[in-house]
């Protein structure tokens, strides 16, 4: 998911997500009444994984994996917050909406001043002149028989 669409899905939340894997998979078993082959199911794993997962006896449980947490996190946003969501979303489509967004087009060294082909002045500073005109590293130019 890009920025923007994730700031979109901030800005339609009133509270963030849950931030670790364990309370979005109490979370998840909330919204399905506590049935871990409901979060299963949504999840694509077994029912015995889930049931892993969730456990409170120390040695039996089992921490998901990076894929799984993943799958896990899209399935909570899916899910939070579903009547806020959809009042913000039918108000910002009815009265506008205002996102604001920073960029950055990727200069390495934008605070440095450029130069144009070794001037020492740019050329908004000599309007009229042409160029080849401009004098390399800040000397003074030489007059040329013809122009000056």
């Amino acid at each position: 998911m890009g920025e923007i669409a994730q700031g979109l899905e901030r800005a339609l939340r009133t509270r963030p997500v849950p931030p670790d894997t364990e309370t979005r998979l109490r979370f998840l078993l909330a919204a399905h009444q506590g049935s871990t082959r409901q979060v299963a199911a949504v999840l694509e794993v077994s029912q015995r994984t889930v049931q892993r997962w969730v456990t409170k006896k120390p040695g039996a449980r089992r921490s998901p994996g990076p894929a799984q947490i993943q799958v896990i996190e899209e399935a909570v946003s899916a899910r939070w917050q579903p009547r806020v969501r959809a009042r913000r979303q039918t108000r910002a489509e009815a009265e506008g909406f205002v996102l604001h967004t920073r960029a950055r087009f990727g200069f390495a060294d934008a605070a440095r001043p450029r130069t144009t082909r070794g001037c020492g002045t740019s050329p908004s500073a000599c309007p009229g002149r042409p160029l080849e005109n401009c004098s390399p590293r800040g000397t003074p130019a030489r007059a040329s028989s013809s122009r000056w």
